[in-house]
């Protein structure tokens, strides 16, 4: 049975953010079943770098924002264990040394090197990336992968995180413009 429930469950785990000017990074976690179908989902509230932490960081702000604080937080937050996560930015596979899953980053065409590598993946004409250091998640994340491409367009649940976090800004933002009426 390919679409189980998360208590025994064959689980996938699509983790995103996105980047607003105005209110800082949101991040985004939905665990779907084998045929696409949500399971969970969790977001975050706004996380807004100061501009000392902006100098202090410097490159390595944003794995830190992505990969720690906000790839924690969700992660702790899902009740269902995924047996993979994916991610479409490579910040969060930072991550991947506090997680016993293995993750791979979606690589946009145009970040596509020639050759290939022990931690670069080609399943269903998308390109992955696994997390440095864990290229003995390379088969595992292959048969993954290939289960998940029989029922999904391996990049269609982003898009659902990010119409999602984009969803929640504009209710938010009306929250906020209705008690801003009320006061």
């Amino acid at each position: 049975m390919l679409d189980q429930t998360p208590h025994g469950a064959i689980t996938f785990g699509y983790l995103s953010a996105v980047v607003s000017a105005e209110h800082g990074y949101f991040g985004g976690y939905l665990l779907v079943s084998p045929l696409g179908r949500p399971v969970e989902f969790h977001c975050t509230a706004p996380i807004r770098p100061s501009r000392a932490q902006e100098i202090l960081y410097g490159p390595t702000l944003q794995p830190y924002l992505l990969g720690e604080q906000i790839a924690g937080t969700l992660l702790g937050k899902a009740q269902s264990k995924p047996q993979m996560i994916l991610t479409d930015h490579d910040s969060v596979l930072a991550h991947r040394a506090k997680s016993e899953v293995p993750m791979v980053g979606r690589v946009l065409s145009s970040n596509i090197v020639s050759g290939a590598s022990l931690g670069h993946l080609l399943v269903s004409g998308h390109s992955f990336e696994l997390a440095a250091g864990f290229e003995a998640d390379r088969e595992p994340a292959i048969h993954l992968l290939t289960l998940l491409a029989r029922h999904v367009d391996l990049s269609e649940p982003f898009e659902r995180i990010h119409e999602a976090i984009r969803e929640a800004q504009r209710l938010g933002e009306r929250g906020s413009e209705a008690h801003g009426q009320a006061a």
